[in-house]
């Protein structure tokens, strides 16, 4: 395969990125799919002259197409993405991949029986801070507590019946690091979850000895997405939302406790500031991990060898995520 010859479903902001992220990785988009004609007009002609579709399926119609990124609402995810496969496209999906654990399951077969990829968009897996902190772990000990805290703006000017659906979908992030963090699998893990009020869930979970805490807020501000990794000798703190990451070391001195707070903000400091200068000589403004991951997906595709986050990873996170999901709807009644 030579340049990849991609298709973006969904115009919107997700699409607009994808897009930025599939030709900044050497793709060539073929088409934009959006039932808003002027949408798909416009990221079109701001992908190097693209075609503008209507319908995946008038996308597809002349073959030519490797890959599909599929960028809209979660409800459309399966239907979209069982049609990539029968038109055996590689498929790269936003989360979450689809509605449940059986729908996942489905998908993941239709795409081996087809010899094709399918993988879902969890761009904090590949951000730098996020590889450097999973490669500094070893050396901190045992992982005893993972916590992620996630105050979003994603539900601003939606319906406040939306706000419950919103703070659900953001999950699978904080499950897919989790994923790659705990020694044991989630899928075995002992999870619970709480919800405040519209739009504010705190999941909990014990898993092979850590636990996990994940807060996800629709009112909190400011908007931020940390995680947080406490182990025997240091703890790591990672920026999601900017892909950087900086370390406490262990020790329980009388010193160390009166300059920590310096020290951390020193450290705090520098890793912020050397991850604006890597993403501004990268042209990487935002969703930082998400060019990294379409570019390890492109490169497996090409080569046939494994995607970038193995089926067993993705399954993982579609069961607990199903099971989250179950008790957040009984919750909300």
């Amino acid at each position: 395969m030579g340049a990849p010859r991609v298709v973006i479903v969904g115009a919107g902001l997700m699409g607009r990125w994808h897009a930025h992220a599939a030709r900044r990785a050497g793709a060539v988009v073929r088409a934009v799919v959006d039932r808003d004609a002027a949408r798909a007009a416009a990221l079109a002609r701001s992908s190097g002259g693209a075609a503008a579709c209507g319908r995946l399926e008038e996308a597809l119609a002349g073959g030519g197409v490797d890959v599909v990124h599929v960028c809209t609402p979660s409800a459309t995810h399966e239907g979209l993405a069982a049609a990539a496969l029968a038109a055996a496209c590689h498929v790269l999906v936003e989360k979450p991949l689809a509605s449940s654990l059986a729908a996942t399951r489905q998908l993941l077969s239709a795409a081996h029986q087809a010899g094709r990829l399918l993988c879902p968009v969890h761009q904090f897996l590949f951000q730098r801070g996020v590889l450097r902190a999973q490669a500094l772990l070893a050396s901190f000990g045992p992982l005893r507590h993972f916590e992620m805290r996630v105050c979003s703006a994603g539900a601003e000017g939606r319906p406040e019946a939306d706000r419950d659906a919103v703070a659900l979908e953001i999950l699978p992030h904080a499950l897919a690091l989790a994923v790659r963090y705990c020694p044991a699998s989630i899928s075995e893990g002992d999870w619970k979850l709480r919800r405040a009020a519209s739009g504010e869930l705190l999941v909990n979970g014990l898993v092979g000895g850590v636990s996990v805490s994940v807060h996800v807020s629709m009112a909190g501000r400011p908007p931020v997405n940390q995680l947080l990794l406490v182990a025997e000798r240091g703890s790591i703190h990672a920026d999601l939302f900017h892909g950087f990451a900086y370390v406490e070391q262990g020790g329980a001195s009388r010193t160390g406790k009166i300059v920590r707070p310096f020290v951390v903000a020193m450290r705090q400091g520098a890793a912020a500031s050397t991850n604006l200068v890597q993403r501004a000589m990268r042209g990487e403004s935002a969703y930082p991990g998400l060019r990294e991951l379409v570019g390890r997906f492109y490169a497996a595709a090409a080569d046939g060898t494994a995607g970038p986050i193995p089926a067993v990873e993705t399954l993982a996170v579609a069961d607990v995520w199903d099971r989250l999901s179950a008790m957040a709807r009984s919750s909300w009644g």
